[in-house]
């Protein structure tokens, strides 16, 4: 069994529910661990990222995750972490020379504030975003937060990596704009790319990992425990653990990013932007404007 088609990032542009909406497609078996980060885990060990998650460090826990008892599918897993790390992409391709890529993009810097609204939301950070960005954070991880939030978004270089590599009919760029403003029409791009058929209908009134907050600081406080939250995963089914946070967090409009700062970032990426838009050929200058 080799694993088909791969969701290797950006974070934060829809791969959560990409991966949930393909995973409904009765001829797609995506992977029980929505991100198992098989191929990048060694560079997350060294720098001590995920937040003590379950490791797929093994190639038989890997195929672990998957039912290979069905036939006539194709398998598929999404790991945001491929993106960034430079030898994932030969690393696949080394697994799967026929692999297919989807590479989901959105704006840097909707995607960097987007990115620290969830640490800041799951209490791993307490910094302001500003103070973080302007490397001011006296946390002792602040370099990881700069990463996640900053260099993760610098597209470019990270994108070149797979079109040196695989052909460029094995991958597929999805807008994160589009996507939203079209699942359906998205959905039935991917479908064409991953040659399943189109004729399935996703359920798209479905919301996958959408924002909330705790009501209060205790919570907050309290969920920042990482520990306290994988045993209470590992002990509790999935329906109870979503039914208890609905009642400790709720929907809420997402704060605004300083118009300040996102001027800071529109220079920041600019040459970034440039680069990615010369490397596929795609106009992406709407995100500097």
């Amino acid at each position: 069994m080799k694993v088909d088609f791969f969701i290797v990032g950006a974070p934060k542009a829809g791969t959560t529910s990409l991966y949930h909406y393909l995973n409904e497609h009765p001829q797609i078996e995506m992977s029980l661990q929505k991100e198992p980060d098989y191929f990048s885990d060694k560079e997350i060990q060294i720098q001590g990222l995920y937040y003590s998650k379950n490791r797929i460090d093994t190639e038989e826990k890997y195929n672990g995750l998957f039912n290979t008892q069905k036939k006539d599918v194709i398998f598929g897993e999404g790991s945001v972490s491929y993106l960034f790390y430079p030898t994932v992409a030969q690393d696949i391709k080394v697994y799967n020379p026929m692999a297919k890529i989807i590479i989901m993009l959105r704006n840097p810097i909707e995607r960097a504030f987007s990115h620290y609204l969830m640490d800041y939301r799951l209490g791993l950070v307490s910094d302001s975003f500003e103070d973080i960005i302007n490397k001011k954070s006296k946390h002792k991880n602040a370099h990881l937060f700069y990463q996640q939030y900053i260099k993760v978004g610098e597209y470019a270089a990270q994108l070149k990596r797979y079109c040196d590599i695989f052909d460029k009919k094995n991958i597929l760029l999805i807008d994160y704009e589009n996507f939203k403003s079209d699942v359906t029409g998205t959905m039935n791009s991917a479908y064409s790319f991953l040659n399943i058929s189109a004729e399935f209908s996703v359920d798209i009134n479905k919301k996958h990992n959408t924002f909330t907050m705790p009501k209060n600081k205790l919570i907050r406080f309290v969920y920042s425990f990482v520990i306290i939250r994988n045993i209470l995963s590992f002990i509790f089914p999935k329906n109870i653990i979503k039914a208890v946070r609905l009642i400790l967090f709720t929907k809420d409009k997402k704060p605004k990013l300083l118009e300040e700062t996102r001027n800071q970032l529109k220079h920041y990426f600019s040459n970034d932007v440039r680069l990615l838009g010369n490397l596929i050929g795609k106009d992406y200058s709407k995100w500097i404007q």
